[in-house]
């Protein structure tokens, strides 16, 4: 009887300390390494189909990996409504930061409210979305637009003979970049009232469409002095409809974004200017964040960064070809 109290007492004892440690008495903390491990940034671009948004999806993905930190990357094809549910399978998946290379300026605005719901951070790359300055942990990372449409249209101004004429293809109106670097480039030109858009056209940035618009614009109008386009894509499409049309060369053609294809272009002559948007910069900028939010600092206490853009002529362009 008194061997069965004893061992009764025993098992007892044993329950009342498992019951202790498995409510927390002495649970070992976390280790640093165990807590970054459970740190998932999630990045949704928008569309691969762009040369520089692939590329920064790529450096974006080594730069954040470099820190340490796991990140999870998507691509939605342009559609918005797809990233939007990308950005909600992060937080599903209990990212602790989602991040995206936002598509619509109001479209994208679901997005960063179901990041607000989750109280997590959200991370623009290189584009605004539109409630982002009513939340607190948005963060914006990139360049400003507007000031790479300035140094367009200030080009033109400073190269162009008197009395030009322009052709301007940008991308979606939707797209708060399309605004910001439409309104620079006409501010740039301020100074050449002498200058004149003839005519202005949506090539969705794409190189196919740049391609096909220029060979309807030169069916159109029998004499211009230059295309400028809101990225290299649709240049590139431009110097390749010109070059058939044996216009190259006679025809000025502007670019942004500094692609590697660019590069080449304007090396070769055929590409008078592109705008460097620096990707590799913008990508190390948005890790710094990534990390900064891990180690504990507050989303609504970083500050947005703005990586400068800079001109690229065939003046300077070896500096930036590998």
């Amino acid at each position: 009887m008194k061997m069965a109290r004893r061992i009764s007492l025993t098992v007892l004892l044993g329950v009342m300390i498992s019951a202790f440690l498995f409510l927390g008495g002495c649970t070992p903390r976390r280790t640093a390494q165990q807590q970054e491990a459970a740190f998932l940034v999630g990045f949704a671009n928008n569309n691969d189909i762009w040369d520089y948004c692939a590329k920064f999806r790529r450096m974006l993905t080594e730069e954040t990996e470099a820190l340490g930190i796991r990140i999870i990357t998507t691509n939605a094809g342009g559609d918005t409504n797809v990233q939007n549910g990308h950005i909600d399978d992060f937080i599903v998946q209990n990212a602790a930061v989602v991040s995206a290379i936002s598509n619509d300026f109001h479209g994208s605005a679901p997005a960063v409210e179901s990041a607000r719901r989750a109280g997590i951070p959200y991370v623009s790359f290189l584009a605004s979305v539109g409630i982002g300055s009513t939340y607190d942990n948005f963060i914006y990372v990139g360049s400003q637009n507007y000031d790479a449409g300035l140094m367009q249209g200030t080009f033109a101004a400073e190269n162009l003979p008197q009395g030009a004429t322009i052709i301007y293809f940008h991308g979606q109106p939707s797209d708060q970049q399309y605004v910001d670097r439409r309104q620079g480039f006409y501010d740039g030109l301020a100074s050449r009232p002498d200058i004149r858009v003839l005519s202005e056209f949506n090539v969705d940035n794409r190189r196919d469409l740049g391609i096909s618009t220029t060979e309807d614009v030169l069916q159109a109008f029998a004499q211009f002095d230059a295309i400028i386009c809101q990225n290299d894509d649709s240049a590139l499409g431009a110097v390749e409809a010109l070059r058939v049309a044996r216009r190259l060369g006679t025809v000025m053609v502007v670019g942004l974004d500094g692609s590697d294809d660019a590069l080449v272009a304007v090396r070769a002559g055929e590409l008078d200017m592109t705008v460097l948007q620096d990707a590799r910069a913008q990508a190390k900028a948005g890790a710094e964040v990534f990390k900064q939010i891990m180690d504990g600092t507050p989303a609504n206490r970083i500050a947005d960064v703005f990586v400068p853009f800079r001109i690229i002529t065939r003046d300077n362009v070896a500096e930036f070809i590998n």
